[in-house]
């Protein structure tokens, strides 16, 4: 008898089981008809009751979470709709039209704490749709931070891809870069922004501005004077000259000097003019490539000088490997040949190779330079020359308008023969006039001091004595003391106008002095 009765039950469960099943089925289907109907007559209130009473009965139903959020939304039911869509985007992340309306819903101020969710749901959309709207919305937030500004980068160079000319991405661009200091390419977008749009928003000619702060086109007045009085080493010099400097791109800085000098001594003398073009072009922020080519007409030939040189400044240390041509400034004899004996001699040129690496310890700023390369002069073989300059500054102390610091200056250089040829002797060889020992080391501890006057006037010096060893072949060793020191005054006399004045005095042991002073007249094309 009980298992008729277990049977019997089971036979009425199953029968009703489908008609159960059957009923939910029309329930849904009748509520999901209602709401359609709803929003198409825009009854909106109606709709969202019909859709809430199948999201009740099926919370996963699809069609009925995403209607009911449209129907918050349409009803001005902001917090509901909102709600409603994080539960439907939760469970169907394939909906971009969904994920970007949910995304511009919470750029609404009073939902700032969201942030995250508003730029997940914008990367939810994009995964799914390329939109070139939504990435530009995308990206303008994350450009707005200066962590997420690389990760706008990339979005901004998404849209580019498709729109080369968009001038919304040049812009966010520019932005961008500013972000992260890379002014040059932050300038570059910026004026591409400029030639795609017909107007320039403030914000953009202010950041363009910025950008050109310190690389603003620029004229100089220069007047150069060297004394160096003592014989055999004796050079006098004037040099009168114009230099201009303009950026011909955001990544390339180029100047252009022109002028005459006239070089003498006792008994000759020489002028001419010279043209010097430099250049700069710049990778990133952090690599660049220098050039200097120089070319003098005073000398009585070879009036080539030059200078190529890669630059990595890194956050920790500086790197510059380079090769630079130059002039030996030593005697009238080095720097322009002489003809008194009536053979051509002198006209000494230095080829080196250097690299120049400068980094903090502490506060202590270090830079070394090690080279090695050689010296050429008519008449001679060529000189082998291989050596090191270290340079170390600390800051000790500011007292009102004064900033105090400790430098320490090291040269050490060692030459294959010496070529001064000045002494007579037998085994001197025929002059090629530059100062040139076997070995020679200077160090010279220095005080440095800044007097800042005024906004518009500073002077600086550094002076200090210098202990100096000398070795050479044909005589002996010997530690002498000479000095140094330099002196700056800058005025900035207006603002398109600066003064600055630089003067330079070194002693060489008792080989000889030299006095130098320059001065410079710059104007600004602001």
């Amino acid at each position: 008898m009980y298992l008729r009765i277990v049977g019997l039950c089971l036979v009425l469960y199953s029968a009703a089981a489908p008609a159960a099943s059957s009923a939910v089925d029309f329930m849904e289907s009748w509520y999901l008809s209602r709401g359609r109907a709803n929003m198409e007559i825009q009854n909106y209130k109606a709709a969202i009751e019909a859709f809430e009473k199948v999201v009740e009965h099926n919370p996963a139903h699809r069609e009925a979470l995403r209607s009911l959020g449209l129907a918050y939304e349409r009803q001005g039911l902001k917090d509901k709709s909102i709600d409603t869509f994080d539960r439907y985007l939760a469970q169907y992340d394939d909906d971009p039209e969904i994920a970007f309306k949910q995304a511009q819903a919470l750029e609404w101020s009073r939902y700032a704490y969201r942030e995250k969710d508003m730029l997940k749901y914008y990367r939810m959309g994009l995964k799914r749709k390329d939109d070139a709207t939504m990435r530009l919305k995308y990206a303008a937030h994350l450009a707005g931070r200066k962590e997420t500004a690389q990760e706008a980068i990339g979005q901004y160079d998404k849209v580019l891809a498709a729109q080369p000319r968009n001038p919304q991405a040049h812009q966010g661009l520019a932005k961008a870069y500013a972000w992260l200091g890379q002014n040059d390419l932050a300038l570059y977008h910026a004026n591409l922004a400029r030639q795609a749009s017909r107007r320039e928003p403030g914000d953009m000619t202010a950041l363009r501005r910025d950008m050109l702060k310190g690389r603003e086109p620029a004229v100089e007045g220069l007047l150069s004077v060297l004394a160096q009085p003592e014989k055999p080493f004796e050079l006098y010099g004037l040099r009168l000259g114009s230099r201009g400097k303009m950026d011909l791109s955001p990544f390339t800085t180029t100047t252009l000097e022109v002028g005459a000098e006239h070089f003498w001594n006792s008994s000759e003398n020489r002028a001419g003019g010279y043209l010097s073009f430099g250049n700069q072009l710049r990778f990133n922020p952090a690599h660049r490539f220098d050039l200097l080519l120089e070319y003098h007409d005073a000398p009585r030939g070879d009036g080539l000088a030059y200078k190529f040189e890669y630059v990595y400044d890194g956050p920790a240390v500086s790197i510059r490997p380079g090769v630079r041509r130059e002039f030996r400034y030593d005697s009238f004899t080095s720097l322009v040949g002489s003809r008194a004996s009536g053979q051509l001699l002198g006209l000494a040129r230095s080829t080196l190779f250097y690299t120049d690496v400068a980094f903090d310890v502490g506060s202590v700023h270090l830079d070394v330079m090690p080279f090695v390369g050689w010296v050429t002069a008519e008449s001679l073989s060529s000189n082998d020359q291989v050596g090191l300059t270290a340079n170390a500054s600390m800051p000790l102390t500011q007292a009102g308008d004064w900033d105090f610091a400790a430098e320490y200056v090291f040269y050490l250089t060692h030459y294959g023969e010496n070529q001064g040829g000045f002494r007579p002797g037998a085994a001197e060889p025929l002059p090629g006039g530059y100062f040139s020992p076997q070995v020679f080391v200077n160090q010279i501890p220095r005080l440095a001091a800044t007097y800042t006057i005024d906004e518009k006037q500073d002077l600086s010096f550094a002076a200090g004595p210098a202990l100096q060893y000398i070795d050479e072949a044909t005589q002996a060793s010997v530690f002498r003391i000479g000095g140094d020191a330099h002196a700056a005054y800058t005025a900035r006399l207006s603002k398109p106008w600066l003064l600055k004045i630089m003067a330079d005095y070194t002693q060489i042991a008792s080989v000889y002095m030299r006095f130098q002073c320059n001065a410079l007249l710059v104007y600004t094309f602001y």
